[in-house]
């Protein structure tokens, strides 16, 4: 079967398509025939190694043997399923994520996956999996768990305001859908070329930041989304109320000691402040992947795609979207 593979680390250039063995499915495993992928910060940032923290894992000076497949998101169909696999057949359309998904076929734990909902494209579905969940929890991360409720009669509440920086992104384009879900009023922080796409999805304001300084203004928002990981804790807080919430979700700088140092520091700085600053890393969960599947199913959520290429393509996806100009989703098709 084809697969992606890169047996050092390294930019897109080390990338390369090999026929590899095909998976078997163990013990609460899938074996998923995929069908589409995308490309996440998370793959690239594994593909050089850096921060150097993922070395960790990974394989100090090369990746270890049974890291060197890439790819996170799938979408595709199961083909077999492990010992111990209830919630899923032969047949059953699946989204979700994992590893080495930039393969014809791939291992998926159960947990990772749940059934892809039956007007959603193999295509779209290919790039909810990372981007869509860590949306979802950065926002309950900061609060924001369900839509704010009232009896008959009474004053409609206050929605909490939050302002999403980055939010043309693959996670920003879903964080802006989520958090209008959710009951929020949303400010969305984007290039002049991506204003209109970010109203489209839902935007209630929209800061051009290329035109106006996103931390100047009154302290108004409960929560401040921070997905480009470009501006200090100390300067979004002048525009956070008294008891809002910073959640940076974007990677911090440094390839040493940043990555450690940064959530740190925020931290740090909550213990001595009525605001709450955190960052955190999306987990497989599988009710939100669950609730992403729903609203997808609705059409309440929807995928943007910014281009799609063959798997043959790859490095190519990857150089796309490292340069950190993709509106939406890179994706994958396999």
């Amino acid at each position: 079967m084809k697969s992606v593979v890169a047996t050092t680390y390294g930019g897109p250039e080390v990338l390369r398509v090999v026929d590899a063995p095909t998976p078997v499915a163990r013990e609460g495993q899938v074996l998923v025939r995929v069908a589409a992928s995308s490309v996440n910060p998370l793959d690239w940032h594994e593909l050089r190694g850096k921060p150097y923290l993922v070395r960790i894992m990974r394989g100090l000076t090369r990746p270890k043997a049974s890291s060197t497949g890439m790819g996170s998101d799938v979408a595709g169909t199961v083909e077999a399923v492990g010992p111990g696999v209830t919630r899923f057949a032969v047949g059953d359309e699946v989204l979700g994520f994992g590893s080495a998904a930039w393969s014809e076929l791939m291992v998926v734990g159960e947990a990772g996956l749940v059934h892809k909902p039956t007007a959603l494209a193999m295509t779209d579905a290919g790039g909810v999996g990372v981007a869509a969940i860590t949306a979802l929890q950065g926002l309950r991360t900061g609060g924001l768990m369900a839509p704010v409720a009232w009896l008959p009669g009474e004053v409609e509440p206050m929605r909490p305001r939050v302002l999403i920086i980055g939010a043309s992104g693959g996670v920003g384009t879903f964080a802006v859908q989520i958090a209008k879900l959710l009951g929020a009023h949303v400010t969305a922080v984007a290039s002049t070329r991506n204003v209109e796409l970010v109203a489209r999805l839902g935007a209630d304001d929209v800061i051009d930041y290329t035109t106006t300084e996103v931390a100047h203004g009154l302290a108004r928002f409960d929560l401040v989304l921070e997905l480009a990981g470009m501006r200090s804790r100390r300067d979004l807080a002048r525009i956070l109320t008294a008891t809002g919430t910073l959640v940076a979700c974007g990677a911090p700088k440094g390839q040493w000691f940043g990555p450690l140092a940064a959530p740190a520091g925020l931290a740090i700085a909550s213990r001595f402040s009525k605001r709450t600053y955190t960052s955190f890393l999306a987990k497989r969960d599988t009710d939100d992947l669950q609730q992403l599947a729903d609203w997808l199913g609705t059409g309440a959520l929807r995928v943007v795609v910014d281009e799609v290429y063959a798997l043959e393509r790859i490095a190519v996806a990857v150089a796309h979207n490292e340069g950190g100009h993709a509106r939406g989703k890179v994706i994958v098709t396999i």
